[in-house]
């Protein structure tokens, strides 16, 4: 595979990841709402997980621009 390629790759799994961490995000708020306490405990362990995902993104991102 050449560079360019692998470049797309890279873009392509970032646009994903980015999403599926937004979308875990967004569903666990949705469970937040929900009447159980136990539901909404497991939608903030929801939601700090994507919120996890999208740090560990961006330091992904900010690392060859880091000394």
């Amino acid at each position: 595979m050449d560079e360019y390629t692998r470049k797309k790759v890279k873009v392509l799994l970032g646009v994903v990841a980015t999403l599926v961490c937004l979308a875990l995000v967004i569903i666990g708020h949705s469970m937040g709402f929900m009447s159980s306490m136990t539901q909404g405990i497991i939608g903030l362990g929801v939601q700090l997980i994507g919120l996890a995902g999208i740090l560990f993104l961006l330091y992904l991102y900010n690392k060859p621009y880091t000394k």
